[in-house]
């Protein structure tokens, strides 16, 4: 509402006022009556608390509401659980809060108005002393014998003088006679002349209703004093005559001892009723935090099933990577060796007949020579090319066989087709290396690590240490005993409450293994030699020889990492790991297949610690 508005609103509802109740009783206007007043009242009334704007606040959706039953609704609502208001103007949905409270603006345009129309409102009822009352009727009531409020407090009671179905409501109040009149009953029943004239009438106030006399409904001149406890009505003296009353027999009870009863059983029950919706809200914010868990839960699950799915699909692909890779290479290396083989033997094959293509050629200029002195004079060259030539001749026939057997033996053709069902061959045995249950097929240890050297000496006792925690630089990491059979082992990472570090940057953990023993500034995956399960910058990888693959994103400490590791397989190592925390159980689990094995000829446990953790390894093994 604008300023402009509120001082127009106002200017109207001051004019309708001295329009209305000029000082010879004639109304000037028609549009200033009661009607209007009680619009103008309803406009200025809150859809909550059904009074006078008080500290009227603008909500967003430019409808305003008392800053007290807003307050109310919100502490209403965090009290049920629910988050914002719907406006009770129009029912749209707000999000507003304790803090966006603060910040609402006040409606100062209101504000001001319903303070002018209550100053308006007063001294109009205060200093009228006649009131137009109908539109021929007029009663001029004194003020002292009219006790007007200031704020007349709103009644829903009825005319009772008022026939028919629909009664009117009631505008005034006859305290001698005790009846309620509406405007055209009041000129019709209780005229301003004779002993009427004396009698006192006001507007109706809820006091004055509660204390006026109830009247028994059988018997409709009689008062109705006792209380009915059996049909829980209110009846007269006639009514509970012995043999003649329709109460008769029935439990009577005095009015404030059945209003104290009905008022115990109204309590009691109101006390049930408040157990009954403290039990609904706590019901009610359990089912809603449930909801939530729920489908904070099914997010989480799907995603991580989703990470499973993709760390199958690509420990698959993984496996037959490695398997055409290594087939390729393998008939890469017969190809150039059989291709080196034939080469060989072409260019001895080259050479030769380059020879015996010199040696044609001198053969030829001396046949070609006429003269007896010229034939005669290069005699001495037919020896030596005579020669050679028996050589060149025993040297094919020596080589013929060995010729015959080089281009029949097609075992590199062989090979080569059957490379093929060899490649399929493999990439099933690696499959079901994959689907295999490793954890029957291993032995559950705890590594042996090699204590820190004492002073003087190389090494120190292998023993089985329980906990892992660096020496003081940034990480360190230990090599446990090579492993000579199948073993799986577990260890869980959990925060060192020593130090304090962002364990979402910079390398954390690492545990796997490694074809060599690591120095303790080596870490784990990084070092070209070991591979293994790594945290570093907020996620979790799988890393090889300094090449990572991202496995899931980091979510926190504890987390249990348990390796497998498989020595039983031909020309194979299968090392695969489980990735377990404490809210999820198994959470990622995935293997890795190495068909080379005379490659790596020992397999040793490494794990690596920085400052911001420490590894445990179970008691129980």
């Amino acid at each position: 509402m604008s300023s402009y508005s509120s001082s127009v609103d106002v200017a109207i509802l001051e004019q309708g006022y001295i329009q209305k109740y000029q000082p010879n009783g004639v109304k000037l206007s028609p549009y200033f009556d009661s009607f209007s007043c009680t619009v103008m009242e309803d406009e200025l009334t809150c859809p909550v608390c059904l009074e006078l704007f008080a500290d009227p606040l603008m909500l967003p959706c430019s409808h305003s509401i008392c800053k007290k039953c807003l307050q109310d609704i919100l502490h209403s609502n965090i009290k049920m659980g629910r988050e914002g208001i719907q406006c009770p103007a129009c029912r749209k949905s707000l999000i507003i809060t304790k803090e966006k409270l603060c910040k609402l603006p006040r409606n100062l345009a209101l504000e001001n108005i319903v303070i002018r129309f209550q100053e308006i409102q007063s001294n109009s009822l205060t200093k009228t002393k006649s009131l137009d009352l109908s539109s021929d009727v007029q009663f001029t009531l004194n003020q002292n014998e009219c006790d007007y409020p200031v704020f007349v407090e709103e009644t829903d009671e009825l005319c009772e003088l008022c026939e028919g179905k629909f009664c009117a409501r009631a505008e005034w109040f006859c305290e001698q006679c005790a009846v309620l009149y509406c405007n055209e009953c009041l000129e019709k029943f209780h005229p301003r002349r004779g002993s009427l004239s004396h009698h006192r009438l006001r507007k109706p106030r809820k006091s004055e209703l509660e204390n006026k006399p109830a009247f028994c409904c059988d018997h409709n001149s009689e008062v109705a004093s006792v209380f009915c406890d059996q049909c829980k009505l209110l009846v007269c003296h006639l009514c509970v005559c012995d043999g003649i009353g329709k109460h008769s027999g029935h439990k009577i009870l005095s009015q404030e001892v059945a209003s104290q009863q009905i008022k115990a059983s109204v309590g009691k029950t109101k006390e049930q009723l408040d157990s009954l919706m403290s039990k609904v809200t706590e019901q009610t914010s359990k089912l809603e935090d449930t909801k939530e868990e729920i489908k904070t839960l099914h997010s989480q699950a799907v995603k991580k099933i989703e990470n499973q799915y993709r760390r199958l699909l690509e420990d698959v692909a993984s496996i037959i990577h490695q398997q055409k890779d290594l087939h390729v290479k393998n008939l890469n290396e017969k190809k150039e060796k059989s291709v080196t083989a034939f080469e060989t033997h072409l260019n001895e094959n080259l050479t030769k007949a380059k020879l015996m293509e010199n040696m044609t050629e001198m053969c030829k200029k001396l046949l070609d020579e006429d003269h007896v002195k010229g034939i005669l004079e290069q005699a001495t060259q037919v020896s030596p090319i005579v020669e050679e030539v028996e050589q060149l001749c025993k040297k094919m026939q020596q080589s013929e066989s060995e010729y015959l057997e080089f281009v029949s033996d097609n075992s590199i053709q062989q090979s080569f087709r059957s490379s093929v069902a060899q490649f399929r061959k493999n990439i099933t045995s690696n499959l079901q290396l994959l689907l295999d249950d490793d954890e029957c097929k291993c032995q559950s240890i705890v590594p042996l690590m090699q204590t820190s050297a004492s002073p003087g000496k190389s090494e120190g006792p292998r023993v089985q240490n329980k906990c892992l925690m660096t020496w003081g630089f940034n990480s360190t990491t230990f090599t446990a005993e090579k492993l000579e059979n199948n073993a799986f082992w577990s260890v869980t990472i959990e925060r060192n409450s020593a130090q304090i570090g962002d364990l979402k940057s910079g390398y954390v953990f690492g545990a796997g293994i490694s074809s060599e023993r690591l120095n303790y500034k080596d870490q784990v995956g990084i070092h070209k030699k070991s591979v293994g399960i790594i945290c570093n910058n907020g996620s979790i990888q799988f890393c090889q020889n300094g090449n990572c693959e991202l496995l899931m994103s980091f979510e926190g400490l504890p987390l249990s990492v348990t390796l497998f590791v498989r020595l039983d397989c031909d020309n194979s190592i299968v090392l695969g790991y489980t990735l377990t925390n404490t809210s999820w159980g198994d959470t990622l689990t995935g293997k890795k297949i190495f068909s080379d094995k005379t490659a790596i000829q020992s397999i040793y446990p490494v794990f690596t610690v920085s400052q911001k953790v420490k590894m445990q390894f179970p008691t129980y093994v």
